[in-house]
């Protein structure tokens, strides 16, 4: 399904991504891009979705070339980083004039529209003006936009930014059905618990390089190494540092105004007790934002003998 041939892309004299590649087979499931910023993430994601063409090499999704390609772009669904709604608008009329976009009319997009907002469980929300929704919400919008035409590759740029605990627990249950049903869906990340606990396969991007592709058993072996520290904001920072100590993960705490930081080894289990422990109502937890710091430490660690 998807197929790359030292495929590069260049920005002038910037080197977004150098000569890649790799190979992924039309079998459902999920792969991870996990990188810190500026790793080439983002690079590749426009590759593959036919945005730019690669400066050099070869890039192949379904067995063509994307870049201006009806054939592949028509089952292929994008998630782009980033919130750009009009405001004021309604969800579903959105979603109309994007499917009409796509090509859909009459009764075909009459039933796109009700099986993406089904899917995404928006049914009784879509009426609402984008303006009234939550960013968990419009990213489920968002979601419900790119399935409209019922792609066979899914790619999602950075989903999880700015969710909470809750809704990013509900966006991995959806990509794991999606990828149940024979989808292939394609994350971004530049955080290593969410990438751990939700893909079959990671592929590490640094500097531009695709530095490492495995399973996340083989994986783990490189990322549990280094403690990823998380900030939590909470009304009860303490009682959330109470939890955290009787967890065997935890590595390090430091309290800071309206919550903590959590070192924590191995985020694989430590990351899905903390959301239940969030959405059962145990522990009162705002907000949750994993760092980069330790991630760019990994990635340096992993790159000690490539510099």
């Amino acid at each position: 399904m998807i197929s790359l041939q030292r495929a590069s892309l260049r920005y002038g004299d910037i080197l977004g991504l150098s000569p890649t590649s790799f190979h992924l087979g039309p079998e459902g499931g999920i792969t991870g891009l996990l990188g810190p910023n500026g790793a080439g993430k983002s690079s590749l994601i426009q590759l593959l979705s036919g945005l730019l063409p690669p400066s050099g090499g070869q890039v192949e999704i379904f067995g063509e070339a994307p870049f201006r390609n009806p054939a592949v772009l028509s089952r292929l669904g994008l998630v782009p980083e980033g919130d750009r709604f009009p405001g004021g608008m309604r969800a579903d009329r959105w979603l109309r004039m994007m499917a009409q976009l796509s090509g859909l009319e009459g009764r075909a997009l009459d039933l796109a529209l009700r099986r993406a907002l089904a899917i995404t469980g928006m049914e009784a929300r879509a009426a609402q003006p984008f303006t009234s929704m939550s960013k968990g919400m419009r990213q489920r919008i968002r979601l419900a936009q790119a399935l409209l035409h019922e792609p066979r590759l899914l790619i999602l740029d950075e989903p999880f930014n700015g969710l909470d605990p809750e809704a990013r627990l509900q966006l991995m249950d959806l990509l794991r059905m999606l990828a149940g049903g024979g989808t292939r869906v394609l994350v971004s990340s530049h955080i290593l618990g969410e990438v751990a606990q939700l893909t079959d396969r990671i592929l590490l991007l640094f500097r531009g390089r695709l530095l490492a592709e495995g399973s996340v058993p083989e994986i783990r072996e490189l990322l549990d190494r280094h403690p990823v520290e998380l900030r939590v904001t909470a009304e009860s920072a303490t009682a959330v540092a109470r939890w955290a100590v009787e967890q065997d993960e935890l590595v390090g705490l430091r309290m800071e105004e309206g919550g903590a930081v959590l070192a924590v080894r191995n985020p694989r289990t430590f990351l899905p007790r903390l959301q239940e422990a969030v959405v059962d109502g145990r522990l009162p937890l705002a907000a949750l934002d994993p760092l980069d710091l330790n991630l760019d430490a990994v990635f340096q660690f992993l790159t000690k003998d490539h510099q």
